[in-house]
């Protein structure tokens, strides 16, 4: 292959470009509309893109309005945002024409959702696309040749320009015309240079080779690479790059011009050159911009389809907002909202987001197919899965991940709040009522038995009122004192001065005796009580709960929580298999047997019972349903009156314990995983939403979003809980209040006595003032009615006013009833 030299044309190293600006804006989806006239391209439709993580259509331009139009739809159909034209200037105009009809469903395809992209080979600056048929604005990045700079070859270049049509001068003419003349002049300088002289002679196989058979015979040994090489010195081009076949091109240069049109404008109003694309296979460095300028900020944007599953406070739909409405970047939020849009900000590109079932999980049956966020990223139907998705290693293997934005997070127990029952009068079921009326009738018994001891023993006090005559306390131990003795004796207060006689001192010590044991047993009682009521929890770990039977337990189906305990019962069966065919192996030695004899079994079946008692459990389809079936047990729902508990991911557990006070979350976390964000297999999303993540990690922005949206973002959706008496500082109001209604009984009866003892005193007081009147004989009936008086005061006729008597100096004494 010594004489053979292959150079691509310049249509060929054109479309080069299309795979240096896909890298450059990391664009997702791609379409390359061509001219079949003018580019080539069946050799091209696995190379274009290969290995870049873009999906990829190269598609004829059709040439009728109607055809075309239909075209464009069924690329914007398939989610296809980014567009390139390779074709001639008029045709160029045709398409951007049709994708601004206002005619076209779902269109016009032009604006911050859609990139259009065109290259023509024209060497005219003048010859530009137009929009003179288009019916909106529209923004455009187009490729023309650059000016050529290189002196050498302005010779051929005037020549061709004069020589050649309008239609004809393009850069794959010029192409044409160098590569035939520096064909020509090469083969001229090696017959001068080497006195070749053409001699046509052919060779069979067997004196093709000389002796030695390593090297082809060649009696001439022309250079003609070299000589092809020397003789491109002059291209109008440019020199070409000659390094193997494959490798050969015009080096030549094209200008990216964006380019900003009204609506049926012939001119575009604004052209601004923004980089320039040399001629190469290196995509990575083959755009150099202009200063401060690049594709981006030309509304060149890059689009991400974003997928996402509802999880509160990860990701929530805002009020009002329907699934229908999902295409609005405004209908969700939350916590990956916030770090999507910080994302955003520092890598510059837009995003359309919509909601899935379900994050993804693989399905157990052959082909095992996968559903849910997973299975739109591996069927490219969507760029990234943002939301509280758990990286896995089945995952791993269809999907990338970026690095984790947030803690490990395991999975939980959802139990309902045992409803513990209270009574204002908890104080009083401490004793039974058959204690409280012994006690009751001891009270009284003792009262009594004081009083008759008092009353007849010769040396009680009022027995021997002379003798303690001279005491301080001089106490009568009536009925009445009696009682009230025995009451405040159980009283810190005490029951103040004990009987004088020994019979009813020993009777007083007998009663605070027993009140001690009494006040005593009480309180102990009283506290142990309350201690008991509180840590009366049954299940607050999963290993509590696999070691019960009357509360049912169960993850939802499909679920990460399902595939834990699945997996785990699979795999304490897989060792069961291996340590049971160890033991009944007939091949082992009699040393060997008794190195697996053991007494306690020594494989665990705990998850394997587990997983059984699940499946019997009747497992909840979806998690509303999980939650109501927690909350039956509250409905008085007979069928499972122990309740139910449901276990699923800790951060779902702890949302729907903020929300409600119903719920309470139970045991440590466990089978933790990280959250991250998933994208294409091979994506470079991974590391520039890594990196950003870190950065944002360093910053500790993370934190502030996890304390944003676990506290003071759903301040609104919070429930309001009262504390319960395992988080309270003490006894609550609702077991204690007795006390003060005991208090409010007391002064009611209190007031009631009050008024009892006044109006007793005003009756008897008034009795004993008509007791002292004095009433005139009947005869004298007519004389004056009044009471004695003074001396001083002159009697009058019969006046019927009642003239009040003098007042007392003392009051009249007061018999005890008692």
């Amino acid at each position: 292959m010594k004489y053979l030299i292959q150079v691509s044309p310049p249509a060929d190293i054109l479309i080069q470009s299309v795979r240096s600006i896909a890298d450059a804006q990391k664009m997702t989806s791609a379409v390359l509309m061509f001219n079949g006239q003018k580019y080539e391209m069946y050799h091209k439709y696995k190379s274009l893109l290969q290995n870049m993580p873009t999906r990829h259509l190269l598609t004829r331009t059709e040439f009728a309005k109607d055809k075309l139009i239909k075209q464009i739809i069924r690329l914007v159909h398939v989610d296809i945002v980014n567009f390139f034209i390779a074709a001639e200037v008029d045709q160029i105009s045709d398409v951007l024409a049709a994708a601004s009809s206002g005619t076209v469903p779902g269109g016009p395809y032009f604006g911050d959702k859609f990139a259009w992209y065109s290259m023509s080979l024209q060497i005219s600056d003048t010859k530009l696309p137009n929009c003179a048929k288009c019916d909106r604005d529209v923004s455009i990045v187009h490729l023309l040749p650059a000016k050529f700079t290189d002196t050498k070859g302005s010779a051929r270049r005037t020549f061709m320009l004069q020589e050649l049509s309008e239609t004809d001068q393009t850069l794959t003419g010029m192409f044409y015309i160098d590569l035939a003349l520096d064909a020509i002049i090469a083969i001229r300088d090696l017959k001068k240079s080497s006195g070749w002289k053409v001699d046509f002679q052919s060779h069979t196989c067997l004196n093709y080779r000389k002796e030695d058979n390593s090297k082809p015979y060649d009696p001439l040994n022309l250079d003609l690479m070299g000589a092809f090489r020397k003789a491109g010195e002059e291209n109008g081009i440019g020199p070409f790059k000659l390094e193997r076949n494959g490798k050969n091109y015009p080096n030549f240069k094209m200008e990216l011009h964006r380019m900003l049109f009204n609506k049926q404008q012939m001119q575009p109003y604004s052209k601004d050159k923004i980089g320039t694309w040399k001629a190469g296979f290196d995509e990575a460095s083959l755009i150099t911009f202009e200063p401060n300028k690049n594709l981006i900020s030309h509304l060149s944007h890059t689009i991400f389809r974003v997928v996402t599953v509802v999880h509160p406070p990860f990701i929530m739909r805002k009020p009002n907002c329907t699934k229908e409405m999902e295409h609005l970047r405004n209908c969700f939020e939350g916590y990956c909202i916030d770090l999507l849009n910080k994302i955003q900000l520092e890598l510059n590109f837009n995003y359309t987001i919509r909601s899935s079932e379900d994050y993804g999980y693989m399905n157990d049956t052959e082909p095992h197919e996968w559903n849910g966020m997973v299975k739109e990223l591996k069927d490219r139907k969507a760029d990234i899965a943002l939301g509280a998705m758990s990286v896995m290693a089945e995952r791993e293997s269809v999907v990338d991940f970026t690095v984790p934005y947030y803690d490990l997070v395991g999975i939980s127990i959802l139990m309902e709040k045992p409803v513990l029952p209270t009574s204002l009068f908890k104080f009083l079921t401490v004793l039974e009522n058959d204690v409280w009326m012994c006690i009751l009738g001891a009270y009284f018994f003792t009262s009594f038995l004081m009083w008759v001891f008092d009353r007849w023993s010769p040396y009680s006090y009022q027995n021997n009122r002379e003798k303690y005559e001279d005491d301080e306390e001089k106490r009568e131990f009536n009925l009445k004192e009696c009682l009230w003795f025995c009451m405040t004796s159980l009283t810190p207060q005490g029951g103040g001065e004990a009987p004088k006689n020994l019979s009813g001192r020993l009777v007083a010590a007998t009663w605070w005796l027993f009140g001690f044991i009494i006040i005593a047993s009480y309180t102990a009682n009283l506290a142990a009580f309350l201690t008991v009521s509180r840590l009366d929890a049954p299940i607050e770990s999963l290993e509590d709960l696999s070691k019960q039977y009357k509360v049912q337990y169960a993850p939802m189906k499909g679920s990460a929580a399902w595939i834990y305990f699945d997996r785990m019962a699979h795999i304490e069966h897989r060792f069961y298999e291996i340590w049971k065919d160890m033991s009944l192996n007939d091949t082992m030695t009699d040393f060997e047997r008794s190195e697996l004899a053991v007494w306690d079994y020594p494989v665990s079946d705990k998850y394997t019972k587990m997983w059984q008692a699940m499946k019997e459990n009747n497992p909840p389809e979806n998690f509303t349903g999980a939650v109501e079936r927690v909350r039956s047990k509250r409905k008085k729902n007979e069928t499972e009156k122990d309740g139910f508990a449901f276990l699923d991911e800790a951060t779902k557990i702890r949302w729907e314990t903020v929300i409600s006070c119903d719920f309470d979350q139970k045991g440590e976390e466990f089978s933790r995983k990280p959250y991250a964000i998933a994208v294409q297999k091979n994506s470079p999303l991974k590391e520039d939403f890594s990196n950003v993540i870190l950065k944002l990690l360093n910053q500790r922005y993370l934190e502030q979003l996890k304390e944003n949206w676990w506290n003071d973002n759903i301040r609104s959706k919070k429930a309001k809980c009262p504390k319960d008496d395992n988080q309270s500082d003490g006894i609550s109001i609702h077991n204690i209040g007795g006390v003060f209604i005991v208090i409010l009984v007391g002064i009611v009866m209190a007031c009631l006595t009050l008024m009892f003892e006044y109006c007793w005193y005003r009756k008897r007081n008034i009795a004993e003032d008509l007791a002292d009147m004095a009433l005139p004989p009947s005869k004298e009936f007519g004389s004056t009615f009044t009471t004695s008086t003074p001396p001083s005061i002159e009697k009058t006729n019969f006046n019927t006013q009642y003239d009040k008597p003098p007042e007392r100096t003392t009051l009249p004494s007061i018999e005890n009833s008692w």
